[in-house]
């Protein structure tokens, strides 16, 4: 690649970034902290995951021994 192509490369992917609708902090932390909030039951992190639903619980052992 050349340095003019690199250069209009870098140039279309700031213009990309210049384009993007900024989020100020205070809001974005506001929108998060709802979302949380409003997904808090169904958060298995949270509420924890029943052992009869659990894909990762430890199998018995073989009684046959």
């Amino acid at each position: 690649m050349s340095q003019a192509q690199a250069m209009r490369s870098q140039i279309k992917q700031l213009k990309q970034e210049a384009s993007v609708q900024r989020v100020p902090v205070s809001k974005a932390c506001h929108d998060l902290m709802e979302y949380c909030n409003q997904h808090q039951a169904t958060d298995g992190l949270v509420t924890g995951i029943p052992q009869s639903e659990n894909p990762f619980k430890e199998t018995k052992g073989c009684t046959l021994l």
